[in-house]
């Protein structure tokens, strides 16, 4: 998956780079930046995420905030 790939899903699902990062159980959105940067490899486990999201085939309870709400 391609930077441009990976942001294009992002942007589609309507996700910020917090939103995101909280959907891949990250710290914060510096991953997600450097991902889409392609300053940083996008490992084969997020590209799977990022086509389930794609998909709409990503569990509705891992799009839920972590936070309860």
């Amino acid at each position: 998956m391609t930077p441009e790939e990976f942001r294009a899903i992002r942007t589609k699902a309507g996700m910020s780079l917090d939103g995101l990062a909280r959907v891949l159980r990250i710290a914060d959105k510096a991953s997600v930046h450097r991902w889409e940067k392609g300053k940083r490899a996008i490992s084969g486990p997020v590209t799977i995420l990022m086509e389930q999201i794609e998909a709409k085939e990503l569990p509705t309870r891992y799009l839920k905030r972590s936070d309860g709400q």
